[in-house]
């Protein structure tokens, strides 16, 4: 018996829409619905992973934000401070006129780390915040 679909809708701003439609097209989704759902799956078995991991960690934080967002620099900056116990380096990158990339190298509990990466994910301006651990 197939599962039962439940419609959803989203909010997003033109130049989102405009790159996803030009992404469908390129991998030859069949719908909008069909992409959105392999990046739900994908998001969530990230989650998943990050949640399940254990024990004393070493990794890389890799952020992607915009730098003009209200707030987002003194926010970035704050979490960074109170978490100085599990954060090593931080490597900062102008990847044009309104992004910034920063990689954060970690290292502690893995519990922590999580947190972190979870924190900084959440924050308004942030479009990406990836954990690859060793």
């Amino acid at each position: 018996m197939p599962k039962k679909i439940t419609r959803v809708s989203l909010t997003l701003p033109q130049d989102l829409l405009d790159e996803l439609d030009c992404s469908l097209k390129a991998q030859g989704y069949a719908s909008r619905s069909e992409a959105v759902r392999d990046a739900l799956r994908d998001f969530l078995a990230s989650y998943k992973w990050r949640k399940e991991l254990k024990g004393e960690r070493i990794g890389v934080v890799m952020l992607v934000y915009e730098h003009d967002v209200r707030g987002l620099i003194d926010a970035l900056m704050d979490i960074q401070h109170a978490s100085s116990s599990i954060i090593s380096a931080v490597q900062h990158l102008h990847v044009d006129a309104k992004n910034c990339l920063e990689t954060l190298i970690v290292r502690g509990p893995s519990e922590e780390i999580r947190k972190l990466v979870d924190h900084l994910g959440a924050l308004r301006g942030v479009k990406q915040a990836k954990l690859v651990v060793v």
